[in-house]
């Protein structure tokens, strides 16, 4: 892997769930802690995220309070991770996505986007059919208590400081 390029963990399959939308599946079994993606990219400021095209803001991760990370190549199997409100991945650093449990072959790989998007430009209604949808994603989702609490220690480094600050 160059020092540029996205990394995907082999064993993660892009499918389709519909019409218009892809995901990524799991072919294998994952452990708990294992590196499912590393992003790389470009750093660009909120103002130049704002500014690109739908289609390419979905290949933004936010990396801290007002910068993002846009992969400019070729797309791989980390681009179509999807947002779920119950999701299987978080981070363990700004880049990193881990297995934040063992997944089993043909689970859905999944992270919630409050774990690194504080921003509304990421705002959707959500359709991920978990029993804990909260119907709507948007940039102040990190605030809720519950979610902090379930994803403590998965969060990006950017977002762990911002509760940080909240609570004191």
């Amino acid at each position: 892997m160059s020092d540029d390029a996205t990394y995907s963990a082999p064993g993660l399959k892009v499918v389709s769930l519909g019409s218009h939308l892809r995901g990524v599946v799991a072919e294998r079994n994952f452990k708990h802690g294992e590196i499912i993606a590393i992003w790389r990219g470009s750093i660009i400021t909120e103002r130049e995220a704002v500014a690109l095209s739908e289609s390419e803001r979905s290949q933004l991760l936010q990396v801290d309070e007002d910068k993002f990370l846009v992969t400019h190549q070729a797309l791989v199997n980390a681009d179509f991770i999807n947002h779920s409100c119950d999701p299987n991945c978080g981070f363990t650093d700004s880049t990193t996505l881990v297995a934040m449990r063992d997944i089993n072959a043909g689970e859905t790989i999944t992270f919630d986007y409050a774990m690194s998007d504080t921003k509304s430009i990421f705002a959707f209604d959500c359709w991920c059919g978990s029993s804990k949808c909260r119907k709507k994603m948007n940039g102040s989702d990190w605030q809720i208590a519950d979610l902090q609490e379930r994803y403590a220690g998965w969060f990006a480094p950017h977002v762990a400081q911002l509760i940080k600050r909240a609570k004191h």
